[in-house]
């Protein structure tokens, strides 16, 4: 029974491992986010492509945007929530 516990919470570790609380799956995105030390950037991996992103001004949450192969990359935090928005597509929610 001890052999059959471990190898079960070993497993869930491997689990729980597999994705961190920075990686998002934004409709075809996946999308890493790193915060800056600062807070007034942050490290963007968007499908291995990396850029970082400087704030700017939003009414509600932390709006961050960066220029990423000639195109308006923005990402909206507003409590846990992240939001992606790439040229002109739709917004789309990251999970």
């Amino acid at each position: 029974m001890k052999k059959i516990c471990f190898c079960f919470i070993g497993l869930l570790a491997l689990v729980a491992c597999e994705k961190s609380d920075n990686v998002f799956e934004c409709g075809k995105y996946e999308v890493e986010i790193t915060p800056h030390e600062k807070g007034d950037k942050i490290m963007a991996v968007l499908n291995g492509d990396a850029v970082e992103m400087n704030i700017a001004p939003s009414a509600s949450g932390a709006r961050y945007i960066a220029n990423l192969n000639d195109t308006e990359i923005t990402l909206w935090n507003k409590g846990r929530d992240w939001t992606l928005i790439i040229g002109d597509e739709e917004p789309v929610e990251c999970k």
